[in-house]
């Protein structure tokens, strides 16, 4: 008797620790797809306002240049970190 709950409980601590090792793997990969699709949206919207920016002041280029210049600067740091993390 008092071996079978040995066993019972050796199988329960082996299933609990197999169970978790998965969910961290799972965990894992959603933090990176979390990650991903923040940085892309945080892109898109970058993308958005230095169009509008350029909209802005196409009529005056060093001024479009001098305001504008800040979004593609994070554009390109966005870039660089994402290929980083690759």
């Amino acid at each position: 008797m008092m071996r079978e709950i040995t066993t019972l409980m050796l199988w329960i601590g082996v299933s609990m620790t197999l169970w978790g090792t998965v969910g961290c793997q799972y965990y894992e990969e959603f933090r990176v797809k979390k990650t991903t699709a923040d940085l892309k949206e945080e892109q898109a919207a970058l993308l958005h306002d230095y169009r509008l920016c350029l909209e802005k002041y196409q009529d005056d280029p060093p001024k479009s240049k001098e305001l504008c210049g800040p979004y593609t600067q994070r554009l390109r740091e966005i870039e660089i970190s994402h290929q980083a993390g690759k």
